[in-house]
């Protein structure tokens, strides 16, 4: 058994699929999947079932998955051993995050990070996601970021996240947490404050009402966050967001949250990340990024369900 047939069987398991493991490790396809037929054929038994959208672990392949990343621990702490010999090499990365993500999977990010990849360094880059995934393209500062919905592109490789549902928000004198969803059309007579028009976020939910034949009554455009949190705090505007932007506000009584229906509103987080980056780091920051969200998508926190599924 090698440690690459090791490392690839735990490269598609993370990343979900061939594609994105081949991506990621800088392998052709054929060549991965030898690796892991190979692997499967010393083991003698199945650990991926494959189908349309990636593939799923066999209970065997969980079993394995599990001793497998422990073997690949011990190798890279035996690595680390050598470093005060050698000198130790830091990877610094870029990241790009948004307002959201920023309250929902950084804080964890930044802990899980020091204590499982002490060589790496995330220098945070906060901003919106349409800027975040130009300024990758460019390749002028960031590594990786989180985008919504981002468009692929050669320079890129895109891993989904989660799902997650936008909306209504505002205080409780306007937005009556306990009545349940809205329809996007009962939103009209509320004075809305949005992202800008050119900004991703405003457009899908333009979009929306725009096909269900519904005017939205938007007084005002602001980007940052906390400028539209001071807003909505006034009882003089509501705004439409993801629920874990003013989660603390929620759940402190504050502001209420309706989600929107009719049509929901939807959006997919993604890490992308470019390719310029070593695999090795590249795999590593996306199998931490995706154990923080799994975690979330499986407490419910925040409402969000794995890519793909809807309501």
């Amino acid at each position: 058994m090698l440690l690459q047939q090791i490392r690839c069987l735990v490269a598609v398991a993370e990343a979900g699929s061939f594609t994105a493991a081949a991506a990621i490790l800088n392998l052709s396809q054929p060549a991965l999947g030898g690796h892991v037929r190979n692997l499967e054929a010393q083991l003698g038994t199945r650990l991926l079932d494959r189908h349309s959208r990636g593939v799923a672990l066999t209970p065997a392949g969980q079993a394995f998955l599990t001793e497998a990343r422990a073997v690949l621990s011990a190798v890279d702490r035996a690595r680390a051993a050598v470093h005060p010999f050698i000198g130790r090499t830091e990877m610094q990365v870029a990241l790009g995050f948004t307002p959201t993500s920023g309250r929902t999977l950084v804080p964890d990010l930044l802990t899980e990070a020091a204590a499982r990849l002490p060589d790496l360094r995330l220098h945070l880059r906060h901003g919106l996601s349409d800027d975040h995934r130009r300024n990758l393209l460019a390749g002028h500062e960031l590594a990786a970021a989180f985008c919504y919905d981002p468009e692929p592109h050669e320079t890129l490789n895109i891993h989904p996240l989660y799902e997650e549902d936008l909306f209504l928000v505002g205080t409780p004198d306007l937005v009556d947490r306990t009545a349940g969803p809205i329809p996007l059309a009962e939103t009209a007579s509320l004075p809305l404050v949005l992202d800008h028009r050119f900004h991703g976020a405003r457009r899908i939910i333009e979009a929306a009402a725009s096909t269900a034949g519904i005017r939205l009554n938007i007084g005002l455009d602001v980007e940052p966050a906390e400028v539209k949190r001071a807003l909505v705090m006034r009882r003089t505007h509501c705004t439409i967001v993801p629920y874990g932007l003013f989660m603390e506000e929620i759940a402190g009584g504050l502001m209420g949250a309706r989600r929107i229906t009719a049509p929901a509103i939807h959006r997919t987080l993604s890490l992308a990340i470019r390719r310029t980056l070593p695999s090795t780091m590249a795999l590593q920051l996306l199998g931490l990024v995706r154990s923080i969200a799994q975690r979330k998508i499986a407490d419910g926190t925040y409402g969000w369900r794995s890519p793909g599924v809807h309501h």
